[in-house]
């Protein structure tokens, strides 16, 4: 395993998380959380519009940003990665507990050749609250850039540099575990079998031909197959479900660009997971590959168990209405 710093597992094991869930938070901040106008185009520019909207969130000076707080932790992201623009280097995690942060925080390392401190967004949020200039992040960034010029006029030629971690790695991302690639191997295999059980090649002109319109002919099967999410989860482990997983994750991957299978054994506190896949008893889909875009800055990622599981809600975790459809997963890839 990689380490950080100091060596602590553990410290890396956070890093990971908050990198891997960089695309997701990304997608959020942008969707649900930003003004539709807001130029999201990762500039130093667009920093003043960011922290005019924290400042907006945060209406007094006496307030204390954490982490827990989406639109900050959605902030500290988008910050973290225009940093990154400007002056290189890469994401690590400051184990230590910090206010507002008790299991420690993510820290921005500008490329060495700069010479200077990690910068922590968190920090960078919490002094814009404090003085309401409304100019911090922006100043931050001109800073950097600074550095970067005045390097650059002693080292004509040089230009810093993203160490991608190897969580953005497709190739180290979780998309080479033996597990996974044994059940990917299996399903493959077993696709012409799965078909002749899922029902005939064709239905009113759709087909097990991975489109994306092929969906709508997958959840027909699952509704008419099963009656509700326990009939679903209680064949889990068996080989039908797993072949609907297996290809609605084949149509996100054929459709859009850069996704591929993983699989990381964790459970929702990021611990090891000790069951095989499909097998957990106490998870729903954690236990299962996912799908992902972990190259690109605003990719998606899902759970086809998920996915599976969520058509037979009727109602979201807060009562809303749903009408579940399988081809919106496609709506969460880049």
């Amino acid at each position: 395993m990689t380490r950080t710093d100091d060596g602590d597992e553990t410290t890396e094991r956070r890093l990971r998380l908050w990198i891997s869930e960089i695309p997701e938070t990304l997608r959020e901040l942008r969707g649900e959380i930003l003004d539709e106008d807001f130029p999201f185009d990762f500039g130093p520019a667009s920093l003043a519009a960011l922290e005019a909207h924290l400042l907006a969130e945060y209406r007094s000076a006496d307030e204390k940003p954490d982490l827990d707080f989406r639109p900050t932790r959605c902030a500290a992201v988008y910050l973290g990665e225009v940093l990154l623009d400007v002056a290189g280097g890469r994401w690590g995690w400051q184990p230590r507990g910090a206010p507002g942060s008790p299991a420690g925080r993510p820290v921005v390392h500008p490329d060495p050749a700069l010479g200077l401190a990690p910068l922590s967004p968190l920090s960078l949020v919490a002094r814009a609250v404090r003085t309401r200039t409304g100019s911090v992040f922006t100043e931050e960034a001109a800073g950097l850039a600074e550095a970067v010029a005045e390097l650059r006029r002693h080292k004509p030629g040089w230009a810093p540099a993203v160490a991608t971690h190897p969580g953005q790695d497709p190739r180290t991302a979780g998309a080479d575990h033996p597990e996974l690639l044994r059940w990917l191997g299996v399903r493959a295999r077993e696709f012409a079998r799965w078909t002749d059980e899922a029902g005939p090649a064709a239905d009113g002109g759709r087909h097990w031909d991975f489109s994306p319109a092929s969906l709508d002919l997958l959840e027909t099967v699952l509704r008419e197959r099963f009656d509700g999410s326990a009939g679903l989860l209680g064949a889990k482990s068996g080989a039908f479900v797993q072949g609907a997983v297996w290809y609605l994750g084949e149509v996100v991957r054929r459709a859009r660009d850069g996704v591929v299978w993983q699989y990381r054994p964790r459970t929702r506190f990021d611990e090891p997971l000790g069951t095989a896949m499909f097998h957990a008893a106490d998870e729903i889909y954690l236990d299962t590959p996912r799908v992902a875009q972990p190259g690109l800055r605003e990719g998606g990622s899902a759970y086809p168990m998920a996915a599976l599981n969520l058509l037979f809600w009727v109602t979201d975790e807060l009562d809303n209405p749903i009408e579940a459809r399988l081809a919106d997963v496609l709506d969460d890839f880049a």
